[in-house]
């Protein structure tokens, strides 16, 4: 990662060479500072900034709730840099390409620079290819959540890259059809390890129909991933899985609705809830399967004070037949039933730069057991309040 951080840094050097062989560079990024209080601890990632949901009740020998504390935490971690380049025309083709990082690598430091995206664009009439490390098809650009917080709604919404090859065609000035290869990097399956997606020799496949008419827009995404089950020793212990989402958006004069609805078996690579089991009728691995729903509304203000508001709704809902949870390879062990969110906002705008104060109350059902479909059962519910305020200059 210190050559990729060293060669970024040398490309930015290279400005006035770049723009001599007829290519357009442009530095794009922001400096986010962000300050956070929480009334419980929690399940977080990459050094606090993703928030996902409060922890359950752990008792110590004197009877006391070791997760019932409040913590609060400041730090600029999730600040970001890239290069948008635009470049000549090649056989026909325009061409252009992506690279940009941030400092959210693994780990609880702030100097743990990571890549997010790196692609090249070739594009030719109504037909376009991707080809590099991007969004994955289910986070879709035109729609997601506006939180303060970086995390984008998760985990009632996917948050995740993937190395791929995306072929797009606009089939009208209105629909788009659009298909993908890809595999897992650096967010992968729970448990699943560093190879899960290369030891199954099966890239996943996804397929996306975007429509927009006026203020309306609209997708739909279904895919297929398949991954080898680590450490088992036998070639064809593989798990396979479907998942898709609806996605709505429409522009009213004064403000922007959206919302999404998400179905899928073993999500916990997107950040969201979900796993693996082991039926019991053949000791086959099957997916245990996650719903989502969310609505995230805001005022298309630009100037000034923007409103906002964000609920989220996320269920485990089971297994297709009698399984045993493999808790290794499931998100927080299988053990979170549901995850409810309310989260209102207000952001103060100044041209590139805008202020963000966010509330999130955040309930999550944890179970002590599991039902014969992987659902968790004697559940309790345990609840965080969460303050957010944060800075971010974009440039």
């Amino acid at each position: 990662m210190r050559k990729f951080l060293l060669a970024f840094v040398a490309s930015l050097c290279a400005f006035p060479i770049i723009e001599a062989q007829d290519f357009k560079v442009e530095l794009k990024g922001y400096v986010g500072v962000d300050a956070a209080l929480n009334s419980r601890a929690s399940v977080e990632a990459r050094n606090g900034h993703i928030y996902l949901y409060p922890l359950p009740e752990d008792l110590n020998e004197a009877g006391e709730d070791v997760n019932d504390y409040r913590k609060y935490d400041v730090d600029a971690s999730h600040s970001r840099f890239g290069l948008h380049v635009s470049g000549p025309e090649l056989k026909g083709f325009a061409t252009s390409a992506v690279l940009e990082g941030d400092f959210l690598g693994k780990g609880d430091g702030d100097n743990n620079f990571r890549l997010r995206h790196a692609y090249v664009q070739l594009a030719k009439e109504s037909w376009s290819i991707t080809v590099g490390q991007t969004w994955h098809p289910m986070f879709l650009t035109e729609n997601f959540p506006g939180t303060v917080n970086v995390n984008a709604g998760t985990p009632f919404h996917p948050l995740i890259r993937n190395p791929q090859v995306r072929l797009t065609f606009n089939a009208s000035e209105n629909t788009q059809l659009l298909f993908f290869l890809l595999e897992q990097n650096n967010f992968r399956s729970s448990g699943f390890g560093s190879q899960s997606t290369e030891r199954s020799l099966l890239p996943e496949f996804d397929a996306q129909l975007k429509w927009n008419s006026g203020g309306a827009w609209a997708a739909i995404t279904a895919g297929i991933k398949t991954l080898a089950v680590p450490e088992t020793g036998v070639e064809s212990d593989k798990v396979t899985s479907l998942h898709a989402n609806g996605s709505f958006k429409y522009k009213f004069p004064g403000l922007t609705f959206k919302m999404e609805g998400i179905y899928g078996g073993n999500l916990s690579e997107m950040v969201m809830l979900g796993g693996v089991g082991r039926a019991i009728s053949d000791a086959e691995y099957i997916p245990v399967r996650t719903a989502s729903v969310w609505t995230d509304i805001h005022g298309n203000n630009t100037e000034g004070f923007q409103p906002g508001f964000f609920a989220g709704y996320t269920a485990n809902m089971g297994a297709a037949e009698e399984v045993v949870v493999m808790e290794a390879f499931s998100r927080s062990g299988g053990k979170v039933a549901s995850v409810f969110a309310l989260s209102p906002r207000i952001k103060y705008i100044m041209g590139k730069a805008w202020i963000g104060l966010e509330y999130m109350m955040t309930s999550a059902e944890w179970g002590e057991d599991f039902d014969r479909y992987g659902v968790p059962e004697d559940t309790e519910s345990y609840t965080n309040h969460r303050v957010l305020l944060s800075l971010r200059y974009n440039f």
